[in-house]
């Protein structure tokens, strides 16, 4: 059973449970960009409080992973 209430979480979760450091940089992008998406759209709705305090959690939980990421070349 899923907890996940927005289409991005799925994303945002997969990012959080990447356990091969080769794929977290990729992982954590896309969930970036679905984050980005859909704060586009809920930039022209007055609604959606609950779920923009929830981005706002998610982007500072990313911007923490991307502090672990390695740097590969």
């Amino acid at each position: 059973m899923s907890t996940l209430q927005w289409e991005w979480q799925q994303q945002y979760q997969v990012a959080l449970l990447e356990m091969n450091p080769l794929n977290l940089r990729g992982r954590v992008a896309t969930a970036e960009k679905a984050i980005s998406l859909r704060s586009d759209v809920l930039r022209t709705r007055s609604d959606g409080q609950a779920e923009r305090q929830a981005i706002e959690y998610a982007m500072r939980g990313l911007s923490v992973l991307k502090r672990e990421i390695p740097a590969i070349r």
